[in-house]
């Protein structure tokens, strides 16, 4: 990042805090057989569990964002530890196809393995969908975002786990 750019936060976990504000959508909705979740503890939210492809292969986090939170944005910037698995963010807004909200995905670039770092997610990258299914002509507006989540979905079974602390909305 240039010195003229600048970020917002959208969300920091702080120690003592004891409300979790995400809430878990596996692919169990779909009769797919993953599980996951996630925990607040000590300032860091774990996301943690096990993924299995047949019939589904995913594990995610939503949570509400207040309207008009990341208007001008263009990246967001996400202080996490992983372990080697991909790991994606989801934003809606209130567009929709077929009478559902259409997800924007992208995955979650330039963090370490096993190690505290920054990661980012350029909204240029970001791919429109409904179900899996593409939504090809799907227009994103950062400052129509109502929603934010945290996804694995990379083709793998077995077991994952990602810690957050921090997510910022840049320009």
């Amino acid at each position: 990042m240039s010195e003229t750019d600048s970020c917002n936060l959208l969300l920091e976990h702080f120690e003592g805090e004891t409300e979790n504000p995400w809430r878990t959508v596996n692919d169990g909705v779909m009769g797919g057989r993953s599980d996951g979740g996630s925990v607040l503890e000590n300032g860091t939210l774990t996301f943690s569990g096990n993924t299995n492809t047949n019939g589904g292969g995913f594990s995610s986090l939503r949570m509400r964002l207040a309207p008009g939170a990341m208007a001008g944005a263009n990246r967001l910037k996400v202080y996490m530890k992983r372990d080697a698995r991909t790991y994606s963010m989801t934003m809606r807004t209130n567009v929709t196809s077929y009478g559902r909200r259409i997800a924007f995905r992208a995955p979650i670039t330039g963090a370490n393995d096993s190690e505290w770092s920054h990661g980012e997610l350029a909204f240029d990258t970001l791919k429109a969908s409904i179900w899996g299914r593409p939504i090809p002509d799907a227009v994103f507006d950062p400052s129509e975002v109502v929603e934010i989540g945290l996804i694995i979905y990379d083709g793998k079974d077995g077991p994952f786990e990602m810690q957050l602390k921090r997510i910022e909305a840049c320009r």
